[in-house]
Formats: structure tokens, C-alpha cells, sequence
């Protein structure tokens, strides 16, 4: 292991062993909780949770609602959950969410390439989406740096604007925390893997209106996949200013750079999948190139959350982030068996250096008062979202390679000078006015929600000196209505549109026009009184609509008279059934389907990569030894059925189950623990979105991580 790498892991888990400036520890510090309060519990949306359960969600309604009374099925990963599952990554987290298929692409270190209800979701953090591109670009969320992970399952246009059908993932930073619990954590286990993280802040001043809080964690590890390494640094501070208990300000930044790879392996079903009379596939097999393969991918971002009570019922908040990407990303990659060969692999070279600045402001003003026996919870908004994508990518032929006997001969590097190469400057824009209004009477909550977008995007072609341009104006909606019984079921009914803008014309000069979908959704929520446990069911019929497809009239052409569908049902547990005894439980079962299209051999197919059934379990179980000893265990089964192969159905990629453990010791502030994912080192395909691009799942990794508090 290089030697600065070293010296890095240390410098960083060495920091954590820093005092408080003020000599105070952070248990001896009053416990203060958060200005906003629901049902008594102490906690809102931004808080990491009690145990594995979150009473209360802002990411589903934009403000702190308990989520047994929110109208939609969401699912919140608390900070204790992520520590216990040792999570690495967003696809770590999500691997037992109802709904949610993790594993695309395999563990795929360059971002999340998952699905939520057949759809891609979208990510944000703090409410605010992170940079809009292609997901090998894309910026990356630092579990290490949440409180929490709240997951929408289902249309979210009409409070976030343009996205994806199937939902979106949203991260909640740690902030300051006059209760602040310090943390120094080292990890070592597969891959060569040494990881060092701290979690470390309090009061910056005497009186508290000042607070501070680092979060750092270096790392440096290979993969189960040959030449594919996953190395980070992360650096997060942040500042909070409380002057009173009624204003907040707090500034955030962060700072990444991965040196990493494509897990994305791009292997021939034939020999994974399917028999290759040839050769079989090993799952770490290497078809990039070990001198010519590079991903180095810097992101950094700033900037604040600002929340004033006006009064008792009249709260402004407003949030404002810049995030910047930039990569360096080669990649020799597989493009398909050479006509007539079982053994000989074409490759394509490729390069790409993308440049992305955001900006995103959210305005909120919310208004809690009554009309007669009414409720309101009154909401209005303005956002804006600027992106600019400055992309450069070219690619060439790659040397063949054996399968059978791999000889990497050297890769000519494309030049984003050539002919072939591709340059784009592309700024999309926009501006969405949203109002929302949860009634309540009795038992009974309504929610209306309405937001009209203007978006527009500005593609310029480098190359050739075309500009496209695409305005859309948009309106979204949501109605849903949800009764609350005493005795704690909550039965719910919405129907929400969603739309997503598209870039570029057609053949013919036209713009294309956004895509749109419409959800209805059926659900049940129970939570015994006085208990954490959380079961939900939710019966939904996905629709989107305006997808691309080919011009019957002219082949070269396309069209919008596409149509996919995804009906489906969800259950999920999450929370203590007993004494110290806590489970997550999710069941799925979707039918997606290309509804329409102009391709006859893909009408009527399911889509390729997305499983019908899925299905996990997670029991975790603390049982103490002991007035300083406490031990802990924890196993789960995740169950991913079959996929199609590829978009006209002629394969299936086979369900796949896998066991994860973990074990812990915990001794007075001190805690060791193991995880292993995967335990029986089942080799998978977790993917196939073709004949020429199959990916392995990862095999058997375990995780050593020794963790002090104070």
C-alpha cells in the first residue's frame, strides 16, 4: 500500500483524537432538542432517528410530518441502521427498502445505479438534487457524512420539480449538535481495505450560539473486480450560528476525490449467462486495461440552511448550495464477441472529462392555522436550479482480448481533438412556484400540492456550432387523503403526475417534449400505539409516458408515442418487534412493461435489469453481558429475482440470494465490530442490459471497524 495513503487514513482518524477547544465533553453537554417538535417525540426530519425507526419525515411533504401520516410510501435509513449494516455506499444502504432494486451494475463504486419501482430515482441532499448527468459522472453521497437517507417511492414532481417516475433518494447531512456524540472509527478487511473516519464537533463558543462539526474518513481499498480500486478522501465542516431558539443558520461544505473505476463490467452474456462452450467467465475477470483505466473524480460543494420562526405558526427557511464536479474518467470497456468467436472480445476506448457547476436556492415559507374545526399546514415555495455540463468524451477501437488467455496490448488513447470526438456546453435551468396545503379534521388528513415548473435547457455542440433549445412549462399535482385511527392504522389513497424534461431534437429540428407519468397509489400504514414499529403496504400503478421510440415512418427518426408501466405491491416492517430485538422486513412485487412502442419485438417485454419479485430480512439483536459489556448479532437473507436480459426478452438473468452477518462487542465507549455481506461467496450475475453487457455481483467481503466515543 502506497505510503501517502497510509499517512492520510491516519492523519484523518487521528483528528478525531483532538479535544474539545472548550474542554467540554460532549456527554456532559446539555441535551437540547430541535426547535420543532411532532407528536412529543423530539425529533423532526433532519434528526437521524431512534434505533432503526424515524416518526417523523420532512422529505416526503417538505415539512415535519410523522410519516405514519404521510401519504405515501416512504422509507427512512437511520444513522444506527447505516452503523450496524456498515454501510459503505447509497447502494449499501437502500439493499432492504421495499421497492428498491440496489445491486445494478453490481456494487458500483462510480455512483447508484438502482431502481425504485422500475424507474431511476433521483438523488438530492438537503432537499436540494445534486448535479444533473450521466450516472458514471455523477456526484457521489458519503454515507459516512449522514444523519439519515429518506427513500420516496413514487412521483415527487410536484414538490421537487422535473425527475424520475419511480421516486428519489434524499441524504440528510450531520449538522452541529450541542448534543454531539464524538466518533474516531478505523476499518480493515477485504480488498486490503484500511478506512479511517471521524465524526467530532460541539460549541464553538461558551454561550452555544456558535457550533462546530467535522466529518472526515479516508480510505483506500481495491474491489472484488481486478484493477477496479476504491479509494476516497472526504471532508465535510460545518458551521451553525443559534442566536436564539428561534433562528438557525448553517453553513455546510464538503470536499471528495475518488480514485476509482467501472465495476460496470461489459461482459458477453455468452460465458456469463449463457454457455459459452469456450470458457466461463470469472466474476473478477478485468476487460478494461490495467495502464489505460483511470477514474479521478473531484466534487466539492457549499453552502448553507437557514431556518427563522417568524412565530409560533409562521416558519422561513431557505437553502442554497454550488456543487462542482470534475473527472478524469478512461475506461476500455467490452462491446461484444468478434462475429464467429466465442473467445475474442471487441473494446472500445473511451475518455471522457466532464465538467459540472450547480446551483440550487429553495425558498419555503410554511404557515401552521385553522379555519373553523380545520387544520392547515400551508406551504409555499420557489426554487431554482441552475446546471452547467460542459462534456467532452471520444472513443476508439480497442486491441481485442482472449477470454481464455488475456494479453492486454497497449490502447491507443482517443483525443478529444478528433473528428469523432464529442464536445457539448449545456445549461439547464429551472424555476419552479409550488404551494401545498396538508388540512386536517379528526382523523382525516388531505393533502393538495401544485407546482408549475419552467425549464429550459441550452445545448451547444462544440463541434459543429449547433445550439438546441428546449423550454418546457409544466404543471404537476398531487391530491391524497389519509385517515389516522387511534388505534394506529392509517389507510391513504393519492394520485400524483410527474414529469421529466428532455434535451435535444429529433431529426427533424424538434425539440422533444418532456416526458410525464401519473401515479395512483394505494397504502396502509400501522404503527402499534406506543411502539417503533412501523409496518406498511402500498398497492401502485406507475405510468410514463412520451418515451422515445422509433419513427415508423422514417427509421433514422424518433418519436414520443412510447409508453412504460409498472404495477406493483409493497410491504415493509421496519422497527423493535421485542425488547432489543429490531427487524426490517421488505417484500416487493412489480410487473413492469413496455406498454408501447414502435419496436413490435420489445411491445409487451419488461424492461431489461428490472426484477419482478424482491424480497429481504434483517434482525438485529443487542443483549448486554454484562454493566460495561453488551453484545450484538445481526444476519439478513436479500433476495433479488429474475431479470430480463435485455429489451426484447430473449434471456433471463437467474434470481439471486444472499446472507449478510454481523457481530459486535461494545465496552464502555469502545465498540468492535465484523460485518460480512454475502457470506457464502455466491458467484452472480447481478445484471444484463444486453448480449454485450453483463455484470458480476460482488462476492464475499468482510469488515473489521474499532470505534471509540466520547
Amino acid at each position: 500500500m502506497p505510503a501517502p495513503r497510509w499517512r492520510t487514513v491516519a492523519l484523518v482518524t487521528c483528528l478525531g483524537c483532538l479535544p474539545d477547544p472548550n474542554g467540554v465533553r460532549a456527554e456532559d453537554a446539555p441535551l437540547v432538542l430541535d426547535p420543532v417538535s411532532v407528536q412529543g417525540t423530539g425529533q423532526t426530519g433532519s434528526s437521524p432517528g431512534v434505533g432503526y425507526a424515524a416518526p417523523v419525515a420532512a422529505t416526503g411533504t417538505k415539512t415535519d410530518t410523522p410519516v405514519i401520516e404521510t401519504p405515501q410510501a416512504i422509507s427512512v435509513i437511520t444513522r444506527e441502521r447505516m452503523d450496524d449494516q456498515n454501510v459503505r455506499s447509497i447502494t449499501d444502504a437502500l439493499r432492504y427498502s421495499a421497492g428498491v432494486s440496489a445491486d445494478g451494475y453490481g456494487a458500483d463504486v462510480r455512483g447508484f445505479y438502482g431502481t425504485i419501482r422500475g424507474f431511476s430515482p433521483d438523488i438530492y441532499l438537503d432537499g436540494m438534487r445534486l448535479p444533473q448527468t450521466v450516472t458514471a459522472q455523477s456526484f457521489q453521497l458519503e454515507p459516512w457524512g449522514l444523519e439519515r437517507i429518506d427513500v420516496i417511492r413514487g412521483a415527487a414532481s410536484p414538490l421537487y420539480g422535473g425527475g424520475n417516475l419511480g421516486g428519489l433518494v434524499n441524504g440528510i447531512s450531520k449538522t452541529p449538535r450541542l448534543d454531539q456524540v464524538n466518533q474516531v472509527a478505523i476499518q480493515t478487511g477485504s480488498y486490503g481495505r484500511i478506512q479511517g473516519a471521524i465524526d467530532v464537533g460541539g460549541k464553538a463558543t461558551e454561550d452555544g450560539t456558535w457550533l462546530w462539526r467535522l466529518n472526515a474518513l479516508a480510505r483506500d481499498s481495491d474491489t472484488s473486480y481486478d484493477n477496479i480500486l476504491n479509494n476516497r478522501i472526504y471532508v465535510a465542516p460545518s458551521i451553525a450560528w443559534v442566536p436564539d431558539a428561534d433562528t438557525k443558520v448553517t453553513l455546510l461544505a464538503s470536499y471528495t476525490q475518488d480514485d476509482a473505476g467501472s465495476s460496470a463490467q461489459f461482459l458477453p452474456a455468452k460465458g456469463t449467462v449463457l454457455y459459452n462452450p469456450a470458457v466461463k467467465i470469472a466474476p473478477n475477470f478485468l476487460n478494461g486495461d490495467p495502464v489505460y483505466d483511470v477514474y479521478s473524480k473531484r466534487q466539492v460543494s457549499v453552502g448553507y440552511l437557514a431556518e427563522r420562526h417568524m412565530t409560533e405558526a409562521w416558519t422561513l427557511r431557505q437553502s442554497v448550495r454550488f456543487a462542482h464536479i470534475d473527472l478524469n474518467y478512461r475506461s476500455a470497456y467490452g462491446a461484444g464477441l468478434a462475429a464467429g468467436s466465442n473467445v475474442l472480445l471487441n473494446r472500445v476506448a473511451a475518455l471522457q472529462q466532464p465538467t459540472i457547476n450547480t446551483v440550487t436556492v429553495d425558498n419555503q415559507s410554511e404557515t401552521r392555522f385553522t379555519t373553523g374545526p380545520i387544520g392547515h399546514d400551508l406551504l409555499l415555495g420557489v426554487d431554482f436550479r441552475n446546471n452547467v455540463l460542459v462534456n467532452r468524451t471520444a472513443s476508439l477501437a480497442a486491441p481485442q482480448l482472449n477470454l481464455v488467455d488475456p494479453v492486454y496490448l497497449p490502447v491507443t488513447w482517443p483525443s478529444l481533438g478528433a473528428a469523432n470526438a464529442v464536445g457539448t456546453n449545456q445549461v439547464q435551468r429551472q424555476v419552479g412556484l409550488y404551494a401545498q396545503d396538508q388540512l386536517s379534521w379528526q382523523g382525516w388528513r388531505l393533502t393538495l400540492t401544485g407546482r408549475e415548473d419552467f425549464a429550459n435547457a441550452d445545448t451547444l455542440n462544440t463541434k459543429t456550432g449547433v445550439r438546441t433549445t428546449n423550454d418546457d412549462q409544466v404543471f404537476t399535482g398531487r391530491v391524497a387523503l389519509l385517515y389516522a385511527f387511534e388505534a394506529g392504522f392509517s389507510p391513504y389513497v393519492s394520485y400524483a403526475t410527474s414529469f421529466l424534461p428532455l434535451t435535444g431534437t429529433n431529426l427533424y429540428g424538434q425539440p422533444y417534449q418532456p416526458q410525464t407519468g401519473k401515479q395512483v397509489e394505494v397504502g396502509l400504514k400501522y404503527q402499534p400505539p406506543g411502539s417503533s414499529l412501523l409496518l406498511t403496504a402500498a398497492l401502485y400503478d406507475l405510468q410514463q409516458e412520451n418515451v422515445l421510440t422509433v419513427d415508423p415512418a422514417n427509421p433514422l427518426n424518433t418519436v414520443q408515442t412510447g409508453q412504460v408501466r409498472t404495477r406493483g405491491i409493497e410491504f415493509e416492517a421496519t422497527g423493535e418487534i421485542l425488547p432489543r430485538l429490531n427487524l426490517i422486513g421488505a417484500l416487493t412485487y412489480q410487473v413492469p412493461e413496455v406498454t408501447q412502442t414502435n419496436i413490435a419485438a420489445q411491445l409487451g417485454k419488461r424492461p431489461a435489469a428490472i426484477p419482478n419479485q424482491l424480497a429481504s430480512v434483517w434482525l438485529d439483536y443487542t443483549q448486554p453481558i454484562t454493566e460495561t459489556i453488551t453484545a450484538g448479532f445481526g444476519g439478513g437473507v436479500r433476495y433479488t429475482g429474475r431479470t430480463a436480459g435485455d429489451a426484447t426478452n430473449t434471456f433471463d438473468v437467474p434470481g439471486f440470494a444472499l446472507l449478510d452477518l454481523q457481530a459486535r462487542v461494545d465496552w464502555q465507549t469502545w465498540r468492535l465490530q465484523v460485518n460480512a455481506t454475502n457470506l457464502t461467496n455466491a458467484s452472480y450475475v447481478a445484471v444484463c442490459s444486453g448480449v454485450t453487457s453483463c455484470s458480476y455481483g460482488t462476492g464475499r467481503a468482510v469488515f473489521m471497524t474499532l470505534s471509540y466515543k466520547w
